[in-house]
């Protein structure tokens, strides 16, 4: 049976060894770290998961372990994108063999496909699956922005079911929200430094890699404003949240960011893989104060 989803829905690092191997039994960690603190959902294979820093096998290996270790908690959503619509397909059916509940993928990036282009390939995709598709809408790192219209057409004709909107403008949201009349698709937004007025708009879900950090504040901020339209005490936590966003959504480094502040919480993940470097000493300062000011630090 199709699941639905909805509410917060990390995509979960990758912990790697010393050696950049994929380390196996910490990332299983990570997993019910993520579910003890109350997600909806999880996202394997995301951009905070360094899917682009993995090749096609050990994607497929981390989804497997991610897959097993859930054990059908919460739904998981696999992050399936290539260039190459053939290597999209094969490693989403491989996905949907193994369990996932839906797949995550973003457009291809480099050649930079034109509109029809990008329809053809969510389409190809879709013929041979069948779980759900989110569309990650992400010009910031594929270079290709999907417009609402373009997002519409492709829900209204069961290719996708889901976007994550990661543009970060909410009139997009507004947009998108009007056009397919509020469930087609089912938008979840990505952009944690104005999360609050995209939920307000219509977003019913929430995709966010500072979640790996902050699971069960933001758990928190996404039922006061989604659930329980209490915005003044939901505008009041995402104001205390606001100076973690800002640093994992401006500096570019989200990654090495998240990373380094579960690390400073006593979790240990590794490091990113090369060419992300991590945090130098003034960064990692700088990050402590932010999250002893979110009273996640043993002093």
């Amino acid at each position: 049976m199709t699941k639905t989803f909805r509410g917060l829905f990390p995509p979960m690092i990758t912990v790697f060894k010393d050696n950049e191997d994929i380390d196996e039994e910490r990332t299983r960690e990570h997993v019910n770290f993520l579910i003890e603190n109350g997600v909806d959902g999880i996202i394997v294979c995301g951009s905070t998961g360094e899917f682009f820093n993995m090749s096609i096998e050990e994607r497929k290996k981390v989804i497997k372990i991610v897959i097993d270790e859930v054990n059908d908690r919460v739904p998981v959503i696999a992050g399936t994108a290539d260039c190459s619509t053939r290597l999209v397909i094969e490693l989403s059916k491989y996905a949907e063999d193994v369990g996932a509940d839906g797949l995550l993928i973003v457009p291809p990036y480099y050649y930079k496909p034109k509109e029809e282009e990008v329809y053809q390939h969510y389409e190809a995709i879709a013929q041979k699956v069948s779980i759900p598709i989110m569309l990650y809408n992400n010009p910031w790192t594929s270079g290709v922005y999907v417009p609402p219209r373009l997002l519409v057409r492709m829900a209204n004709n069961e290719i996708i079911q889901y976007v994550k909107e990661t543009h970060g403008d909410v009139a997009y949201v507004h947009e998108i929200v009007y056009l397919g009349k509020g469930e087609k698709p089912i938008v979840f937004f990505g952009r944690d430094e104005n999360a609050f007025e995209a939920f307000i708009v219509g977003a019913k879900g929430w995709v966010s890699g500072a979640a790996n950090v902050t699971t069960k504040l933001q758990k928190e901020l996404f039922n006061k404003v989604v659930n329980e339209r209490d915005y003044e005490n939901g505008l009041k936590l995402y104001y205390k949240l606001l100076p973690w966003f800002l640093l994992t959504e401006r500096r570019g480094r989200w990654i090495a960011y998240v990373k380094a502040a579960l690390e400073l919480m006593g979790r240990q993940v590794g490091k990113p893989r090369k060419p992300i470097r991590p945090l130098n000493k003034e960064e990692k300062e700088e990050l402590a104060k932010v999250l002893s000011e979110l009273g996640l630090l043993n002093t």
